[in-house]
């Protein structure tokens, strides 16, 4: 039975004759591994009999757009490597989660020691893991409203992908304040009144970050201008205010006001190059 002291955490890697052994990955596929995501407090809970794993595979670097829970379906996360182990990083697909028995996950299981997630990147993949059921759904008429084509091929999301990919590094993500019409079906005339808020990591990147999302608040209120023209005549969508803001000067009132919006048209599609989304429900 698991006790109090079991040598495991969330997080952690499993060595891939371990992984091979429970039949995770092949013993041949070096470029595959498993890692632990049930909770720490689930891992020696007697009323869990199972673990859950999700199997990664080994990419070249980390892309900003699918880091910091950019991608409910897609997420890259680094292993610092220890004692002069090489770092490892990994994509992690949710379609790529497996249950093992807990009774066969302690008999067999063998935790990789020479490397260790960061306490951030452990943090990116709480909230990936949380964000997968609890991410914002919208009123259907707003996201048809959103579809709206302001040229031959491109609607208004895949214009608003075209705007934060470049700026993807520094960015958390875009929140949206309905007010009263958070959960409204609005009738046809009725717009939106929509205030967006790009939220930006101060600490990393810091000037540059700010200016990043600056630069995305001045082509988004262009944006909504161009498709639904200026908010004191718009019918559909009336861009109130559209503003660059810090992640450390958001509230926890704020972020409960707020709605974390993703483009999930693009991650329906799980690949190519137009899969940034927006970060997680809350910021990291």
């Amino acid at each position: 039975m698991p006790t109090r002291d079991m040598d495991w955490r969330q997080g952690n890697l499993l060595t891939c004759e371990a992984a091979a052994t429970l039949g995770l990955i092949e013993a041949s596929e070096a470029n595959r591994c498993a890692i632990v995501i049930t909770h720490d407090c689930d891992l020696v809970h007697e009323d869990e009999p199972f673990v859950e794993v999700i199997v990664g595979e080994v990419v070249e670097e980390s892309d900003p757009r699918v880091s910091h829970c950019r991608n409910p379906r897609r997420l890259h996360l680094t292993w610092e490597g220890l004692d002069a182990a090489e770092p490892i990083t990994l994509e992690l697909r949710h379609a790529n989660r497996r249950t093992v028995p807990k009774a066969d996950f302690i008999a067999k299981a063998r935790r990789d020691k020479i490397r260790a997630l960061p306490d951030n990147e452990k943090r990116m993949l709480k909230q990936w893991l949380a964000a997968r059921y609890g991410r914002a759904a919208f009123p259907n008429e707003f996201e048809r409203r959103l579809r709206n084509k302001i040229s031959s091929k491109k609607t208004v999301e895949k214009q608003i992908a075209k705007i934060l990919e470049p700026e993807a590094k520094h960015l958390i993500g875009l929140f949206f304040d309905f007010g009263d019409q958070r959960n409204v079906e609005a009738a046809d005339g009725e717009p939106y009144g929509l205030s967006v808020f790009v939220v930006y990591d101060a600490e990393e990147g810091a000037r540059q970050a700010r200016e990043s999302a600056e630069r995305v608040a001045d082509e988004l209120r262009s944006l909504f201008e161009q498709a639904y023209g200026p908010p004191d005549g718009a019918t559909e969508i009336a861009l109130d205010t559209c503003e660059a803001v810090a992640d450390t000067e958001m509230t926890l009132a704020d972020v409960r006001r707020f709605d974390q919006w993703r483009l999930e048209y693009i991650s329906l599609r799980d690949g190519g190059q137009n899969d940034f989304l927006a970060a997680g429900e809350a910021p990291a």
